[in-house]
């Protein structure tokens, strides 16, 4: 049987407390479609790159398993149709995915670099660039997460 990985992403509406429900909700319709050897890692709340759903926060949850093959499109639909609180969801079979890492190796290997240039090319400058207010070294980590969310949160609608 070949084995598949289910990531899903769980809304920052769901509470940590109803996580443990809708996973189990999830092992069991991969238990009923004939999953075996099931193996589920909670990874946590994390920041998502950009909003899904006006969501900003989610919860990862991957899930491991063998299943037949013919049965993958069964776990798909009800997986898509089982609950609005799974955002985002994706199920991959790891075995073809492995096989095109290493293909993708092989071609990579096969390409020919360019050598680069003895001498690179020089700049002219025509103006002194402007100093500006705040120096990249004088902002910290916090403070420019704080700024982002500011101008993420600003209603342009005004």
């Amino acid at each position: 049987m070949p084995r598949y990985e289910l990531m899903y992403l769980l809304g920052s509406h769901v509470a940590e407390t109803e996580v443990p429900n809708i996973s189990a909700l999830v092992l069991k319709s991969i238990s009923d479609n004939g999953g075996t050897e099931t193996q589920e890692t909670q990874l946590g709340k994390k920041k998502l790159a950009y909003p899904i759903k006006k969501t900003r926060n989610g919860f990862y949850v991957t899930v491991d398993f063998n299943m037949e093959t013919n049965k993958i499109n069964l776990l798909d639909a009800k997986v898509r149709s089982m609950n609005s609180n799974i955002i985002r969801y994706i199920l991959i079979n790891l075995e073809e995915h492995i096989e095109r890492q290493a293909k993708d190796k092989l071609e990579q290997a096969k390409i020919v670099r360019r050598v680069p240039a003895e001498k690179p090319l020089e700049r002219v400058k025509t103006e002194s660039p402007k100093p500006s207010a705040v120096k990249l070294e004088d902002i910290d980590e916090k403070t420019l997460d704080e700024k982002i969310e500011k101008a993420l949160s600003e209603d342009l609608t005004k």
